[in-house]
């Protein structure tokens, strides 16, 4: 008797089978196409601030003042200063080279920067300067306590400087190494240039005359503070930066001094930050009346650069005396 024979599979059945699995590639090239478009869109809104920060009008447009003289060290050739003084914002807005220079004899100029910026890229600024100039006699490096603390800080300027004197393949990667501040600052650089577009930015037009007429110094457009307003907790300074920049810029003749920036006398931290400095700056913490304070208990009127300078400038006159 023959075998019975095998039921035969009908053709549509196996039709059936090859449009499934057409649908279902189908379906996961629609899948990752969509995951790609939800990470291309915050990518793209990430990078797109990368042409904003570098165009050559954003540090008007950032209506950031600490912004205001981004490029000044990187723009001064063959200045030659005899003396220079760069540091964080509290040298910025407190060291007057006009005064410094009337009391010491000594030209002076004043190319510090803001605390992020040192904290993002470090003593870059200083180094461009010294790369086109003959090295100084004397180079004042001032820091607030906080800043010699090396905490991480990533407010706008430091990741503006990054952008702006870094090529990208030396930036990238520290951006994406700190996404989420990244993120922060991409949304600051669109909102700052949209702001830019709808309207005019801020008139810094007091602080440039008095940053041109005094070569280097930013005095901030706010009025004198009248108490302490700051809220920061102490960390005790590190001497470790302190002795690196020493050691680095202590050649060519060039004698290196750590100056503490003041601070007011109602700062709730005073005692602290005075015993803090003892030992890595070369001088005693200054105390001042708050008056002579516009911003964060750290940032000096007019009148306080000028009290502070004058003070910097007689100290740099009598090294001058001793070295003669």
């Amino acid at each position: 008797m023959p075998a019975p024979r095998a039921a035969a599979v009908p053709y549509k059945s196996s039709v059936s089978v090859s449009e499934a699995q057409a649908q279902e590639v189908t379906s996961d090239r629609e899948y990752r196409r969509y995951l790609l478009t939800l990470l291309a869109v915050p990518a793209l809104f990430l990078l797109s601030c990368i042409p904003i920060v570098r165009s050559s009008t954003f540090l008007t447009d950032s209506g950031d003042p600490f912004l205001f003289n981004a490029d000044y060290a990187f723009d001064l050739h063959h200045a030659n200063c005899e003396v220079v003084v760069f540091g964080d914002s509290t040298a910025l807005t407190g060291v007057d080279p006009v005064t410094v220079a009337r009391l010491s004899g000594l030209s002076t100029c004043n190319i510090s920067q803001s605390q992020s910026i040192l904290e993002v890229v470090g003593p870059l600024a200083l180094d461009a300067y010294l790369s086109h100039n003959t090295p100084p006699r004397y180079l004042i490096l001032q820091f607030a306590s906080e800043t010699l603390a090396h905490q991480d800080v990533f407010w706008p300027e430091g990741l503006t400087l990054l952008l702006r004197r870094q090529s990208l393949p030396r930036a990238l990667p520290f951006l994406l190494a700190h996404p989420v501040e990244f993120y922060g600052f991409a949304l600051w650089a669109i909102k700052s240039k949209l702001a830019a577009m709808r309207g005019p930015p801020p008139d810094f037009g007091d602080m440039e005359a008095t940053f041109r007429a005094r070569h280097g110094l930013l005095v901030l457009p706010k009025p004198p503070q009248s108490a302490c307003t700051a809220k920061r907790t102490y960390k005790a300074p590190a001497d470790s930066w302190a002795r690196q920049l020493r050691a680095k810029y202590a050649v060519n003749g060039t004698q290196v001094v750590i100056a503490a920036a003041p601070i007011p006398e109602c700062d709730p931290h005073a005692a602290s930050i005075i015993a803090g400095m003892r030992g890595i700056a070369d001088n005693t913490v200054a105390l001042y009346p708050i008056g002579l304070f516009n911003d964060l208990d750290r940032h000096l009127t007019l009148a306080g650069a000028e009290r502070w300078s004058s003070e910097l400038g007689i100290w740099v006159e009598r090294m001058e005396r001793r070295a003669h």
